[in-house]
């Protein structure tokens, strides 16, 4: 990889002013031309060339993230929001990673967001929002509504949270913002529904609730590595 062509000297020099020596730094920034013999050098002072490291930092913060994982500056933007204030983000292992664009604009709540870390720290293979047809297949949602008659959103079955697959054994894993009992009962009914014809299908099917993930989130990992290891 070529380096930047510019070179800063520091230079010393000393004059006597009314009877007293005074010692002066300055620096010399110079700036090649790659493959040409020409260079363009400014002298400034210690106030100059901090100016110029301050709008050097501040123009690589702006686009640090966005260049980094390749995004749109608005989505950079999200990102360096969560970075600073998201208690998942301020410590994870992933900043600044593609872990991080499926982390915060993939899923879909925080529960989803810290079985996502604590599988992925496992080295766990999985997908997430993995959407099922009524056969048990893989279907795009792309395009996909209600309005749609040639891809209706009624051919999809469920978008599953975390799908794995291992030794043929095919799991399906949601993470529940809330209890059994706190469920309504249309909210029970369709779950069960879709739990039956998944497992009529050849999946199986785990359902954990937000207070078994917040509390112990090792524990469920270790429930889903039972069943694909």
């Amino acid at each position: 990889m070529s380096k930047i062509p510019i070179e800063i000297k520091k230079i010393k020099y000393s004059e006597v002013k009314w009877g007293e020596e005074y010692e002066t730094i300055e620096y010399l920034i110079s700036i090649f031309e790659k493959g040409k013999k020409w260079r363009n050098s400014i002298l400034c002072n210690i106030d100059e060339i901090e100016e110029f490291r301050n709008k050097i930092s501040e123009l690589i913060d702006q686009n640090y993230t966005a260049e980094k994982l390749n995004i749109a500056q608005d989505k950079a933007k999200t990102l360096d929001k969560h970075y600073a204030n998201d208690e998942l983000c301020v410590d994870c292992n992933y900043r600044y990673s593609s872990h991080c664009k499926t982390c915060i604009f993939e899923l879909q709540s925080p529960l989803e967001r810290r079985l996502y870390l604590a599988l992925t720290n496992e080295y766990i293979k999985f997908s997430v929002q993995y959407p099922l047809n009524w056969n048990g297949e893989y279907i795009s949602l792309a395009g996909r509504s209600y309005n749609n008659p040639k891809k209706n959103f009624k051919e999809v079955l469920t978008i599953v949270d975390f799908f794995l697959e291992k030794k043929g054994i095919k799991l399906c894993v949601y993470t529940d913002g809330h209890t059994f009992h706190e469920k309504t009962e249309e909210q029970a009914q369709r779950d069960k529904r879709i739990d039956r014809k998944l497992q009529k299908l050849g999946y199986k099917v785990l359902r954990f609730t937000g207070k078994d993930i917040n509390d112990d989130v090792k524990a469920v990992v270790s429930e889903i590595k039972t069943w694909i290891n």
